[in-house]
């Protein structure tokens, strides 16, 4: 259980300085409350997450973070706002994720929880190779590895589910190794007292639930260094060739954001030609 929270700097928020980013000043504030690390930045992040690394394990273009919280504690939990660049339709689109990074410390299966909301504005980029959809849970949408249907049945429960397809704060889950990871296609270190608790809260109903299935002596994988998150960690600890393959979604990642864009370009084509047509024959 984590402790209890102050979240005045946000319920009863400070002018921050001139020039300065108004959700960074009041996410550092509440970092150094309660006692948490705070970085302003991070690049080339090593966390295997699928919103960092590509299936074949390559960091993706141009991948960064912003607006970084680590929570120390057993297990350490790091919240922020990563972004990374990809290309479609010969156009450079970037990719916002808020994200939460827990290592649990035992070995997991690989799955991924999607809310149904967040996958219709964005679905993850890569889901766990062979994976078949599973849409039985209510405002989510469950692939996992074939194999683990049973113990991601028993991590799962009804209150987990809730909490990710929560209609105010939707959240995408992914368990990968030793990693538990949280994403959401908006802000996560936000300046709303309201997104950090539930945020902390479905943290909290995650590491509770794993501790009861997954015995602590199976599998332990050793927990990462405390070397700060713009730094890189070592090896060790943020491992990829460990986990699980993944597969690519390809233009299934933010296609309803392609879609408008190819619409836009074809709809402005459509109206140059008809100027062209109206105009030049006088």
């Amino acid at each position: 259980m984590l402790p209890q929270i102050d979240y005045t700097p946000l319920t009863h928020p400070t002018e921050p300085p001139a020039r300065t980013d108004a959700t960074a000043f009041a996410v550092s504030r509440l970092a150094a409350t309660n006692g948490w690390e705070y970085f302003t930045h991070a690049v080339a992040q090593e966390l295997p997450g699928v919103v960092f690394r590509q299936p074949n394990g390559q960091p993706r273009f141009s991948q960064r973070a912003v607006n970084i919280v680590r929570i120390p504690g057993a297990p350490v939990i790091e919240i922020g706002d990563s972004f990374y660049t990809e290309v479609a339709v010969g156009n450079q689109f970037t990719q916002q994720w808020g994200y939460v990074a827990v290592h649990l410390g035992v070995a997991l299966p690989s799955v991924t929880v999607e809310a149904a909301s967040n996958r219709t504005h964005a679905a993850l980029p890569s889901t766990p190779e062979g994976a078949v959809s599973d849409d039985r849970r209510a405002g989510v949408v469950v692939e996992a590895a074939p194999g683990t249907e049973p113990i991601v049945d028993a991590l799962l429960t009804s209150e987990i589910t809730a909490a990710l397809a929560d209609a105010q704060y939707p959240l995408d889950a992914e368990l990968t190794g030793p990693w538990l990871f949280l994403y959401a296609p908006r802000s996560l270190s936000t300046d709303d007292p309201a997104s950090w608790e539930h945020l902390l809260r479905t943290v909290d109903l995650f590491v509770q639930r794993v501790r009861e299935v997954v015995p602590t002596n199976s599998a332990v994988v050793s927990a990462p260094s405390g070397s700060s998150a713009s730094s890189t960690p070592p090896p060790s600890a943020h491992t990829v060739s460990s986990i699980a393959p993944m597969q690519p979604r390809g233009s299934r990642v933010n296609g309803t954001r392609v879609r408008w864009y190819l619409l836009a370009v074809f709809g402005a084509m459509a109206l140059a030609g008809g100027a062209a047509l109206l105009f030049g024959g006088r």
